[in-house]
């Protein structure tokens, strides 16, 4: 009976702490969107990254009771999904931000199942099943209804972007499903944010002129504050924090929410257009992504099917 309340327990735990990092990672939609008024996109990425170590490291320490160590056979991946996720990825959205609605930008980053069918008949060779075909053509024609309608003159090459930096983000999801971690994945987000971070200034001071951080107000702060350590730092770990303590298929469709809460606060906060064939799209690819998911079991119990 015990080890039932303390599996309960720790599920509890796991569902506030994704409902948290979701909450925080789809406000931070029109939260960049608003950011990239004060600062250029490569500098945001940035200072994403750098500002928010200290959040991850604490997470570590907390748990870890140590600082963030590297352990050397994760050194690759976390390279490489710090190059082609957050460098890459990261940077091509922030770009992309600036020209088409944050709403629009928060559901086609979900195209990611897309690109994964794509990277696993083409370059790995397997025969997808039925299901999963179905399923991402629906997400296919939800992605089509979005692009249609947010396809104005001048939006289409950061429309492409977004879709790209989604592609970019499949191929380190799928580089990450083949590997065996030997240290923690949170010592690996503080490592993969700090090589990130260290490229992008890099970038930053070569391309762009520098923030006059001395001219800034405190509103101005608040917002990086929040887009840095809360949404970044706080939202990424306590989504790594929840991983273990959570089934997958509770995971998948809880994250789901994120793009819903990026759509609706960009409309509230920004006052963006409520487009019907953007929700209807989204509605598409984000009850693919459900289905996808999560198990049958989850399915049935959840519509009450026998």
């Amino acid at each position: 009976m015990s080890i039932v309340l303390s599996e309960d327990k720790t599920q509890s735990t796991g569902i506030k702490m994704l409902l948290v990092a979701v909450l925080c990672l789809g406000l931070n939609w029109p939260g960049m969107k608003v950011g990239l008024e004060i600062v250029g996109p490569i500098w945001m990425v940035c200072l994403r990254f750098l500002l928010s170590l200290p959040v991850i490291a604490l997470f570590v320490l907390i748990t870890k009771k140590r600082l963030p160590r590297l352990n050397r056979r994760d050194r690759a991946v976390v390279l490489m999904v710090a190059f082609f996720q957050f460098t890459l990825s990261m940077g091509l959205i922030t770009v992309s931000l600036q020209f088409i609605p944050a709403g629009t930008a928060s559901i086609l980053i979900y195209t990611t199942p897309l690109w994964m069918l794509l990277i696993d008949t083409v370059w790995y060779r397997h025969k997808p099943p039925a299901k999963r075909l179905l399923l991402t053509g629906v997400s296919t024609i939800g992605c089509g209804m979005i692009l249609m309608a947010s396809g104005q003159p001048g939006a289409w090459l950061p429309l492409s972007g977004m879709l790209l930096a989604s592609a970019l983000w499949a191929v380190a999801i799928r580089r990450v499903s083949f590997h065996k971690w030997q240290g923690s994945v949170i010592e690996a987000v503080f490592w993969q944010f700090t090589f990130a971070g260290a490229l992008m200034l890099a970038l930053a001071f070569a391309f762009e002129p520098m923030p006059k951080f001395t001219e800034y107000h405190w509103q101005d702060w608040l917002l990086l504050t929040y887009i840095g350590p809360v949404a970044t730092g706080l939202g990424f770990g306590l989504m790594v924090a929840a991983g273990p303590k959570l089934p997958p298929d509770r995971i998948a469709l809880i994250s789901t929410l994120t793009p819903i809460v990026g759509y609706v606060s960009s409309v509230v906060i920004l006052g963006e257009t409520l487009l019907f064939s953007v929700v209807a799209g989204a509605v598409l690819m984000i009850a693919a992504l459900v289905v996808n998911g999560v198990s049958k079991k989850t399915l049935k119990k959840v519509f009450k099917l026998k």
